[in-house]
């Protein structure tokens, strides 16, 4: 029996890795970035990406110090497999409490939140350019 390109288990995963080649090779805290500057990462895929410097201001003006050591930029939501929405994900206890409180939503799991598209217009308008989507299989 042959396998057919469409269902070499392969060409998803080169799929799924084309579509988060745009993530940060290393992501910075908010700290450093507040104490340190710069509006830029280096990408997978070799590229620099930019961001608006008001997401960091923004961050900053609502986050704890604590937060502001821990918080790991840009914040990344990926794709929940769990969720019979089609919904997405945030991880991470820093993570999950700046974005409820940035949506101003309670938290289920102090480790993780649920998040659906009205919710990432409003992630990406509030701090644009620190949001990114991770495709998951």
């Amino acid at each position: 029996m042959t396998i057919g390109i469409e269902d070499d288990p392969r060409n998803i995963e080169a799929m799924i890795a084309g579509m988060n080649s745009n993530l940060p090779v290393r992501r910075r805290t908010l700290m450093d970035y507040i104490e340190n500057g710069g509006d830029t990462f280096d990408t997978r895929s070799g590229d620099k990406a930019s961001f608006d410097r008001c997401g960091i201001d923004y961050l900053d003006s609502i986050c704890t110090d604590q937060e502001k050591l821990l918080l790991r930029l840009p914040i990344l939501v990926s794709t929940d497999p769990s969720s019979e929405n089609g919904g997405w994900k945030i991880d991470g206890m820093t993570e999950v409490a700046v974005v409820s409180r940035v949506l101003g939503r309670r938290v289920h799991a102090e480790d993780r939140i649920s998040v659906y598209y009205p919710d990432l217009i409003c992630l990406k308008k509030l701090i644009p350019g620190l949001i990114f989507t991770v495709f998951t299989p």
